[in-house]
C-alpha cells in the first residue's frame, strides 16, 4: 500500500487510525475541561487593528457572542458603532463549509473593500469587492489562489497575486483589478521567486516587487507592465516602504540584526549612495513606515517587540510606551521580516498587542499628537504568573534562550508537568503572548516553555541562518539543550516533559521523537513534514521548503536532508507516546507525511504506546473559528496532560480559566 497516495485503500487505512485516535482521546477526562478553557481564551485572539481609510475605520472584530470568527466592520469614527460588511460566519453557513478570510483591504478613499476568502482550509482563495456605502458584493473571477491585495493610491483598483500549479511547479502572476477599466495583462514572476508582494509608493509613482518566504528581497521594480531590475544584485535581506524617490529599508547584509537605510531608487545598485539612518545594534529591526514626517520603526529586543519613533533623518524621537511582548498586524505572537508590526495611514498606526500575562488588545496611536489609545482592552489578564528566562548551552556551545511560564503558586520543590514548545525555522521568531492553548495548560497547573531555537528569527539573520539547510541539526540540538536544562534545574523530569511543535515545529518534534526518545513523556507533532527526501512531490511544499531545508533533487543537498529526515531514522526502539495531527486539506504539509511516519513508528515500536494519528476533515494548516480551534487544541492538551500527570479531572483543568468575551 502506497501511503503517499490518496487511494481508497490508503484513505480507509487513515480512517481506521483516526477512529482509534478519536476513541482514545475521547476517553481522556481532561479533554472537555480543556475545550472550555481554550474557548474562554480564544475570543481575544481574534483581535485585529483598526485601519483608517479616508474618513472611515475598518476592522476585523467579534461583535456578537455568536461569532465563531471575526467579521469585517466599518465605523465612521474610531469608537463609532460598527456596521458589518463581510461575515464569514454567514458565508460558512451558506456554503456548508468553513469559509475563512485570508486577506481584507479597504481602498485609500474608504469607498470600496476587497477581500479574499478560502474554503475548508484549502488556501484556494477567491476575490470579492464590496461597495462600502451600499454593501453590494461583486465576485471577481480570477484563476488560482488570490493573495496580497494592495490598492492603488487613487483607489481606482488594486494589485494582487495569484498562485497556480503549472506543469508540476508553483507559479505566481502579478495582476491588477481596475474598478472602471479592463485589467491589464498579468506579469509573470520569475521562476523560483516565491511569496511575491506588491509595494506602492504613496504618490503612486513607484511600484516594487518584494518577495521571499524567509529573507525578503526587493529585486524588481514594476514599470510599464514589466519587471525592471532593482536590488537584484545586492546581497542580503531587505524590507521596507517606498517614500518619495527612495526605498526606506531595513537591510541585513553585514548587519544581521538590521540597519535602517535610505536607498535612492535611481542609484539603488550603488550602495555608496545609500544613507544610513540607524546603525546596527543589539535590537533586531523588523518593520518601518513613514507617517507624516515621522518614521515608525518596529524592532525586537530580548525576543519581545517594541516600537520607536524617528525623524526623517533617523534621529530618535522616543519609544511608544507599551509593555514588550507581541506586537503585530495580526494576533499571531510571531515576528518575521514579512509580517508587518502595524498598519498605518496619514497620521496614525494601529496594532494588536499581547504578553504572557494579557490577551490581545487593539491599540491606535495618533502620531502627530503622540497619543496612544486602547481601542479594545485585553479581557483576559493572568496576573498570578511567573516568567523566568533560562539559557541552555547547545551542542556547539551556542547559548539558547527560553521563557519558562507557570502559575505563581507552582510547587517548585518537585518536578512538574512541563510542555516545551519549539519552532526554529523560516526566520520566524515566536514572542511572548497569551496563546489560548498554552495559557490553558498553564492555568491548569503546568509549566509552559517557549524556546528560541536557531532557524528562528528572534535574534536576527545569523540566528536564522545558523539553523537551516546543512546545519538544520542545530535546531534539534538547541531543543534538546533546553530540555536537558529544564531537567537539570529540577523544573521537570523526562517522565513529566512533553514537547510540541507545529509545521516546521512538527518536523522538529518528529525528529525529537526518533533522535532522543528517552527525553519525552509525550510528543505532539502538528501539521509536520516528516519525509525530507520526497517532499518535492508536492509543488507548494517544495517551493516553500527547498530554500530552508535543501533540495531533495540535488544529490549533495539530498544527503544532508537524509541525515535529519525523521521518517528515515525510525528504528526499533521504545518510543514515547506520539500524537500526530493534521488537516485533510492542508496544501503546505499534506497528511501523507503523517501517514508514513505513524506507520513507521507503529512497525518499530518496542514499547507499549501505539502512536495516535488525528486528521481533521474540512481543515487545512490549522483550524479556524472558536469551535474548531478549541476542539483541536483540547485533543493534544488532554493527550499531553495524561502522559505528564497533569490534572485528569475536567473541573481541575477549567478551574482557572477566565470568562470569554467578544469585544
Amino acid at each position: 500500500m502506497d501511503l503517499t497516495a490518496d487511494t481508497p485503500e490508503t484513505i480507509a487505512w487513515q480512517q481506521e487510525r483516526v477512529a482509534l485516535a478519536d476513541a482514545a482521546l475521547a476517553e481522556l477526562p481532561a479533554r472537555e475541561g480543556f475545550v472550555r478553557s481554550v474557548a474562554a481564551h480564544l475570543a481575544d485572539t481574534h483581535r485585529h487593528p483598526l485601519v483608517r481609510r479616508g474618513g472611515r475605520w475598518f476592522q476585523r472584530a467579534s461583535v456578537r457572542d455568536s461569532d465563531d470568527q471575526p467579521v469585517v466592520v466599518v465605523r465612521d469614527a474610531p469608537t463609532g458603532a460598527p456596521r458589518v460588511l463581510v461575515d464569514p460566519n454567514a458565508l460558512s453557513a451558506e456554503r456548508g463549509t468553513m469559509v475563512t478570510l485570508v486577506d481584507v483591504s479597504a481602498s485609500p478613499d474608504g469607498r470600496m473593500l476587497a477581500y479574499a476568502a478560502a474554503e475548508a482550509g484549502t488556501e484556494q482563495a477567491s476575490l470579492t469587492v464590496v461597495d462600502v456605502e451600499t454593501g453590494t458584493a461583486t465576485p471577481i473571477d480570477v484563476p488560482g489562489n488570490a493573495l496580497g491585495i494592495v490598492w492603488l493610491p487613487d483607489s481606482t483598483g488594486f494589485w494582487f497575486t495569484t498562485a497556480e500549479v503549472r506543469e508540476g511547479a508553483l507559479a505566481f502572476l502579478l495582476r491588477q483589478h481596475l474598478l472602471d477599466a479592463p485589467a491589464p495583462e498579468p506579469i509573470a514572476v520569475p521562476a523560483g521567486v516565491i511569496s511575491p508582494a506588491i509595494v506602492v509608493s504613496p504618490d503612486g509613482r513607484h511600484t516594487a516587487l518584494r518577495a521571499g518566504n524567509t529573507a525578503q528581497r526587493f529585486d524588481w521594480l514594476i514599470a510599464d507592465g514589466e519587471l525592471v531590475p532593482f536590488l537584484r544584485d545586492v546581497p542580503g535581506g531587505c524590507t521596507g516602504v517606498l517614500h518619495g524617490d527612495a526605498l526606506l529599508a531595513v537591510v541585513d547584509d553585514g548587519a544581521p540584526r538590521g540597519r535602517l537605510v535610505r536607498i535612492p531608487i535611481a542609484t539603488a545598485a550603488d550602495a555608496s549612495t545609500w544613507v544610513e539612518l540607524v546603525a546596527e545594534s543589539d535590537d533586531v529591526l523588523r518593520t518601518v513606515a513613514v507617517v507624516g514626517d515621522v518614521i515608525v520603526l518596529g524592532f525586537l529586543r530580548d525576543a519581545a517587540a517594541q516600537l520607536r519613533l524617528l525623524d526623517l533623518d533617523g534621529g530618535p524621537l522616543g519609544d511608544i510606551d507599551i509593555e514588550p511582548g507581541s506586537i503585530g498586524e495580526h494576533p499571531v505572537g510571531a515576528s518575521h521580516p514579512a509580517l508587518a508590526m502595524f498598519v498605518f495611514s496619514d497620521d496614525e498606526i494601529s496594532f494588536v498587542h499581547s504578553t504572557f500575562r494579557s490577551s490581545w488588545a487593539t491599540y491606535r496611536y495618533v502620531v502627530s499628537e503622540r497619543r496612544l489609545e486602547v481601542v479594545e482592552p485585553a479581557h483576559v489578564a493572568v496576573d498570578d504568573l511567573t516568567v523566568t528566562t533560562i539559557s541552555a548551552t547547545s551542542s556547539d556551545g551556542a547559548e539558547v534562550l527560553a521563557h519558562v511560564v507557570h502559575r505563581a503558586d507552582l510547587d517548585r520543590s518537585q518536578p512538574q508537568p512541563t510542555l516545551l514548545w519549539g519552532y526554529g525555522g523560516f526566520h520566524v521568531g515566536y514572542l511572548p503572548s497569551l496563546d489560548a492553548a498554552n495559557t490553558a495548560w498553564v492555568r491548569a497547573g503546568g509549566i509552559f516553555v517557549l524556546s528560541h531555537l536557531r532557524g528562528g528569527g528572534e535574534l536576527g539573520a545569523d540566528w536564522w541562518l545558523g539553523g537551516r539547510r546543512e546545519v538544520k541539526q542545530r535546531t534539534f540540538d538547541d531543543l534538546y539543550a533546553v530540555a536537558e536544562r529544564l531537567v537539570a534545574e529540577g523544573w521537570t523530569t523526562p517522565e513529566r516533559l512533553a514537547v510540541k511543535g507545529e509545521s516546521n515545529g512538527g518536523l522538529l518534534t518528529a525528529a525529537a521523537l526518533v533522535q532522543r526518545p528517552e527525553l519525552w513523556a509525550a510528543v505532539v507533532s502538528d501539521v509536520p513534514v516528516t519525509d525530507l527526501l520526497e517532499y518535492h512531490r508536492d509543488p507548494i511544499t517544495y517551493a516553500i521548503g527547498r530554500e530552508e531545508y535543501g533540495d531533495p533533487l540535488d544529490p549533495v543537498e539530498r544527503e544532508w536532508l537524509r541525515a535529519v529526515s525523521p521518517v528515515h531514522h525510525v528504528v526499533d526502539a521504545d518510543y514515547s507516546p506520539l500524537l500526530m495531527t493534521g488537516g485533510a486539506n492542508d496544501p503546505r504539509c499534506p497528511v501523507w507525511h503523517i501517514r508514513v511516519f505513524v506507520d513507521a513508528v507503529e512497525r518499530a515500536q518496542q514499547g507499549t504506546a501505539r502512536p495516535l494519528m488525528r486528521v481533521y476533515d474540512g481543515q487545512g494548516h490549522g483550524a479556524a473559528g472558536v469551535s474548531d480551534e478549541s476542539a483541536r487544541h483540547a485533543d493534544w492538551l488532554a493527550f499531553v496532560a495524561h502522559h505528564t500527570g497533569l490534572h485528569d479531572e475536567p473541573s481541575a483543568v477549567g478551574a482557572h480559566a477566565e470568562a470569554g468575551h467578544h469585544g
